[in-house]
């Protein structure tokens, strides 16, 4: 009973503190986000657009919503198809915006309550445990992915991976088949959450399971390698099984990428991080905003008193098999966590490092070195939660309670986060959310204004909050482009590349004839049913624009959005409805 309270309380005093970080959200949860650019209104997109997938009859993995006429692999883009299913009511009642906040609030404080229960199997004083778990769910690695990449902070599953990896290869008390089944479950709902973390989760293991084998080599045996091969044999083909059809889709189905998707190289941890604060800490310093190309990257932190205790732990409980184990894995995570060439201080040396093999590895060649942070604390927690609970037994904290409290705030201080996220109005134009845009036949191809590139992704935002009413041109994903590679670009139309002008800032003059004809050539082509400009810089230029290629003012102005509904003739083409 003292035990469930205990968790009980750990959950919800993580809870809390995760819901500190996302406060200035709760103002409006259906209609505040971190950017109304970028990252947040593409993530928001794929949260809506599974359940709408699903609900409609049709497969989550590709779409036909963007880049017309192409459409798009969903599987190479950050999909996270098992968190949009599961958070489905949430947002058909309020919205993809509040589902992205909550599921940001339940990754911190998921993350850390998965590190507090995982950790028990080693230390069971519970305050060893708490500092455990507040340490790997609020890290700074946490943190700084917090501002930008839901589904890089959806990390609850490597501590369970520990977890289950040592009951399959240490302890062994369980039938290997069941562990080895409850281990392809974990990972098959990681690859449907978030498939780099699986594929650094699955490189760090094979890593630890290397570290285990050296540490063990005279308890190594034929049965427990029977076991354990039984285990992980059930694990693959579980997840084999489960995978099979989003990774055919992705891997041999229209759209797929054969190269690499973006030169992941610059992505690498800066020597000092670990021992220099970034903006997001409270003692932080802007300098260090470009290590690891940018500051939500830039998540390698844990303070010089932390990393000082960490190896002090480790060297003082170094017979104990799990600190050794963690000691050496986090400093190997730590290591290729450098990326390809050395960093030190913010500048480029040109000196090999180790994660310059594991790059040139297929699909592995994806992976940002920096990312592999993420590991450095999962192993420093465990060093700390074993540490301070063998400390506790040793009367250490009895003796020393000054000591501790000062060694503790000194740890906890620097980790601390500079703010609460800032949270601004999405500014969706109430078009979206009306009755207005059902005037535009059900799945009909609309040209809007602005078309969705990056930076400026916000027409995603509005399209899922309109459910997907119209299929759009451009779009901020991952396409196939020229050789295989993946790209950003996508296929840029007509239309595009005209408007294009006035979201730079450009004035649109009225185009030639040659011009106009060919707009209305491709409208015929992809069937446009609709045109909608938002009201936003430029709108005025695009609206000249369109009256003078339609030869008639827009059917409806309502909600910051000026409306052309194309029911027949040339330039509509075959009305489907």
């Amino acid at each position: 009973m003292r035990h469930s309270f205990r968790s009980a309380a750990a959950a919800l005093i993580y809870l809390w503190l995760a819901a500190l970080l996302h406060a200035p959200a709760f103002v409006d949860l259906a209609d505040r986000t971190l950017c109304s650019c970028g990252d947040q209104p593409q993530t928001d997109w794929y949260l809506a657009w599974t359940p709408h997938a699903v609900f409609s009859g049709q497969a989550p993995w590709t779409t036909d919503h963007l880049l017309i006429p192409d459409g798009v692999n969903l599987m190479w883009n950050t999909l996270m198809p098992l968190p949009g299913l599961l958070m489905s009511p949430l947002t058909l009642l309020a919205g993809p915006m509040a589902t992205h906040t909550i599921l940001s609030v339940l990754a911190f404080a998921g993350s850390a309550t998965a590190m507090w229960w995982v950790v028990r199997r080693w230390a069971p004083w519970w305050p060893a445990r708490f500092a455990a778990g507040l340490l790997y769910g609020f890290s700074p690695y946490l943190v700084a992915q917090g501002s930008g990449h839901l589904n890089l902070e959806l990390v609850i599953v490597p501590p369970l991976v520990l977890l289950v990896a040592d009951e399959l290869l240490v302890r062994q008390r369980r039938r290997a088949w069941v562990a080895g089944g409850v281990l392809g479950l974990i990972a098959l709902a990681q690859l449907l959450t978030a498939e780099e973390i699986l594929a650094s989760t699955f490189l760090v293991a094979l890593l630890g399971v290397l570290v285990l084998a050296w540490q063990h080599r005279p308890r190594i045996d034929r049965p427990r390698i029977r076991h354990a091969v039984i285990g992980l044999g059930t694990a693959a083909g579980l997840l084999s099984v489960g995978a099979a059809w989003p990774l055919w889709v992705q891997f041999f189905g229209k759209g797929t990428v054969t190269a690499p998707v973006q030169d992941a190289s610059p992505y690498a941890a800066d020597v000092l991080g670990l021992i220099v604060p970034t903006a997001h800490q409270l003692l932080g310093i802007v300098e260090t905003s470009a290590w690891g190309v940018n500051d939500s990257e830039n998540g390698s932190y844990l303070g010089l008193p932390l990393v000082m205790a960490v190896c002090l732990l480790a060297w003082r409980f170094r017979a104990i098999p799990v600190v050794r184990w963690a000691a050496a894995l986090g400093l190997v995570s730590w290591v290729l966590s450098l990326g390809e060439r050395l960093h030190f201080g913010g500048r480029l040396y040109d000196v090999p490092l180790p994660f310059d093999v594991v790059s040139q590895l297929p699909v592995l060649h994806n992976m940002a070195a920096v990312r592999l942070s993420l590991y450095v604390v999962l192993c420093a927690a465990v060093v700390v939660a074993v540490g301070l609970d063998r400390l506790h037994a040793l009367g250490w904290f009895d003796r020393h309670r000054t000591g501790a409290a000062v060694l503790a705030v000194t740890c906890v201080l620097p980790l601390v986060p500079a703010s609460a996220y800032s949270y601004v109005d999405a500014g969706t134009p109430p078009y979206f959310t009306s009755g207005a845009v059902n005037r535009v036949p059900a799945n009909a191809v609309a040209y809007t204004y602005p078309v969705p590139r990056y930076p400026g992704s916000a027409p995603m935002e509005w399209q899922a909050q309109a459910d997907f009413r119209y299929r759009s041109l451009g779009g901020y994903v991952i396409s196939r482009g020229d050789g295989g590679g993946g790209t950003f670009a996508g296929r840029i139309t007509v239309w595009e590349r005209v408007v294009g002008q006035a979201a730079a800032g450009r004035r649109i003059e009225i185009p030639p004839a040659q011009v106009q004809r060919r707009l209305l050539q491709e409208m015929t082509e992809l069937r446009v049913r609709a045109i909608l400009v938002a009201d936003v810089r430029g709108a005025d230029d695009v609206n000249r624009l369109v009256e003078q290629l339609l030869g008639r003012p827009a059917d409806e102005h309502t909600g910051r959005v000026s409306a052309w509904y194309v029911d027949a003739g040339p330039a509509a083409g075959p009305r489907r409805d």
